[in-house]
């Protein structure tokens, strides 16, 4: 068992989800909220132990994260499932909507609910369907949702084949979606299929 500081989980899901940019110790601290020095020495730490390989460019060093270490592949699912850090109306929302995961891959909650909450014009989901006959379904259980709610649901379809697609495409509305989303179900396979669309 490798012990990982909360920074450090927060470093490596960064890096694992903005796989397009190249961080370094200066880009990072302010997405985490660290010194420059303590930035540095926790990239360090990562390499070390095996979850991040870096790159040197110029005079700097930029990290990515090690694909290849079956523990870092793990350690991203447990990352995407720990909610303690959300407030209660996002965590709210987090149980209301994994009412959909029987008929689901995935279910990610991104945008504006994220950052303004109870202020948010509505909610966005992306749904990763099970089996494209699904669809109906999904959509009678998000209407009874939105029925209950002030805030309305709005849905972003897609099946397991297109979301890897689409990241492999570099498609931005969705690369920016996997940057800031909460898995609320199907960590294993966000993660899989992030891993796949870095293999490029």
């Amino acid at each position: 068992m490798i012990n990982i500081s909360e920074n450090g989980k927060k470093a490596l899901k960064i890096i694992f989800s903005d796989y397009l940019a190249n961080y370094n110790s200066y880009n990072i601290r302010d997405k985490i909220g660290i010194s420059q020095g303590g930035s540095l020495k926790l990239l360090r730490s990562l390499k070390e132990k095996g979850l991040l390989t870096s790159e040197k460019m110029g005079n700097a060093i930029f990290y990515k994260t090690n694909l290849e270490n079956g523990y870092l592949i793990k350690l991203q699912e447990l990352i995407y499932s720990d909610y303690s850090s959300f407030s209660s109306f996002v965590k709210g929302w987090i149980s209301q909507l994994g009412s959909l995961a029987p008929y689901s891959k995935a279910i990610l909650l991104f945008g504006s609910i994220l950052m303004k909450e109870k202020a948010a014009n509505d909610v966005d989901i992306g749904i990763i369907l099970k089996k494209k006959e699904d669809y109906k379904k999904l959509e009678a259980m998000i209407k009874e949702i939105n029925e209950q709610n002030r805030l309305k649901i709005h849905t972003l379809f897609l099946t397991e084949e297109s979301f890897e697609r689409k990241l492999k495409e570099k498609d931005k509305p969705l690369l920016d979606i996997v940057r800031s989303c909460i898995v609320i179900h199907g960590q294993d396979l966000f993660v899989k299929v992030l891993k796949n669309a870095q293999k490029v």
